[in-house]
């Protein structure tokens, strides 16, 4: 009996030590998986990182005429150079009409007409006597949107403020009208440059009786100043002889 009492007294110390041990085991264990368990919002430990970092800021499209706020930003003007001036147009006047924004934009050359009007394409016939360029510009556009030749296109009038030539070696020689201030090289460029025979270093540049020459390859490095163009001036590029 003594053997039977000792024995169970001993299983009962370890079991009860058993017991002890699982359930500080258990306690021990929960704290260790509580790291790898979802937090109240179903987020896993390695998602935290990412749902408390501060979200990127927005790309802003700059196409877009809205800003991130949903504001409307003003478009960037057209260049100075292709501002219309405002000025009225008469009979004989010279414009120059800029068709932008369309799938093949265009520089065009007009003289108003007898009757007061302008030739353009597509639209034909277009009277702008007694418009400022600012007036023609809108009459034209609203022409062209509602022909249905363009959903959308941008107008700009210039008064002519006369021309200057270019002869001799360019590609495209011929009168070109001046709108705002024109250097002798970029005349040049508007003629299509230079072609492979052309001697860049006497350029002529005949106002009235008088003539220049210029080196136009020193205008180019910044050497030389380049000379402004005026109205009727003619610029005459020589050949060059091998």
């Amino acid at each position: 009996m003594k053997i039977g009492r000792w024995f169970l007294t001993i299983a009962f110390v370890v079991l009860a030590g058993l017991s002890f041990s699982g359930c500080a085991g258990s306690s021990t264990g929960d704290q260790r998986m509580a790291r790898y368990r979802p937090d109240g919002s179903q987020r896993r430990p390695w998602e935290w990182a990412y749902a408390t970092a501060s979200p990127a800021a927005p790309v802003a499209d700059p196409t877009s005429s809205t800003n991130s706020t949903g504001t409307y930003v003003v478009p960037t003007p057209m260049p100075d150079e292709y501002a219309g001036v405002g000025e009225e147009l008469r009979r004989g006047d010279g414009i120059v009409v800029y068709l932008k924004n369309i799938p093949r934009p265009e520089d065009i050359r007009e003289e108003v007409d007898a009757v007061g009007a302008v030739t353009l394409p597509l639209i034909g016939k277009i009277h702008v006597t007694g418009m400022t360029t600012t007036q023609a510009e809108d009459a034209i556009k609203k022409a062209y949107i509602d022909g249905g030749f363009y959903r959308k296109i941008d107008v700009i009038v210039v008064a002519d403020a006369g021309s200057y030539y270019v002869r001799g070696e360019v590609k495209r020689p011929g009168s070109f009208p001046i709108s705002g201030d024109v250097t002798l090289v970029q005349a040049i460029t508007t003629a299509g440059g230079y072609t492979d025979f052309a001697r860049r270093t006497k350029v002529k540049v005949r106002r009235g009786q008088e003539d220049k020459t210029f080196d136009a390859d020193r205008i180019e490095d910044g050497k030389d100043p380049d000379p402004l163009i005026k109205a009727n001036d003619t610029i005459i590029v020589p050949r060059r002889w091998m």
